[in-house]
């Protein structure tokens, strides 16, 4: 999944790392301000691209979680699903042709024209899942806004001093 990060050089990482409370207040409320936003963009993709009704596909919605952390030195927000369709909706598949095979506990049946028909195992042939990404366009339309906002914070720290 796309991620910004701001980096810095040692030098200002250094001086980055003792910041007072002001300016860690300030990038706390900017975080807590972008991430909801950006929660929501993502969501809204996410669900555009729900054409049909599938076996659950709330679930994926449902699964788009936000948060924030901070660890002292490094503090973010985060919007992340752990669906597993999550990475297949996001960048699309090219599952290979394969053989499916009937396990002991269940045979594959199917009704054709002459009847009901058995198999050991059927041929899939493989298929092309087109990309519906939703947490990197969402992190692209919002990226100048993310770096400016933090900008602020941490100017808006600095000034307070």
């Amino acid at each position: 999944m796309p991620t910004i990060t701001v980096t810095v050089e040692d030098r200002a990482t250094d001086r980055l790392g003792k910041i007072g409370p002001t300016t860690h207040e300030a990038l706390d409320r900017a975080l807590r301000s972008l991430t909801p936003e950006l929660h929501a963009d993502v969501v809204g993709r996410a669900a555009a691209h729900i054409h049909t009704v599938g076996k659950k596909p709330g679930a994926y919605l449902a699964s788009i979680a936000m948060g924030y952390y901070d660890k002292g030195q490094r503090m973010g927000g985060f919007v992340r699903s752990g669906h597993p369709l999550a990475h297949l909706l996001e960048g699309g598949a090219k599952p290979p042709a394969h053989a499916i095979a009937a396990s002991a506990a269940s045979v594959l049946a199917f009704q054709g024209s002459a009847g009901m028909v058995f198999r050991q195992a059927v041929q899939h042939p493989g298929a092309t899942i087109p990309p519906y990404p939703a947490f990197g366009p969402a992190i692209d339309a919002h990226r100048t806004e993310i770096e400016a906002r933090l900008k602020e914070a941490l100017t808006q720290g600095a000034s307070a001093r």
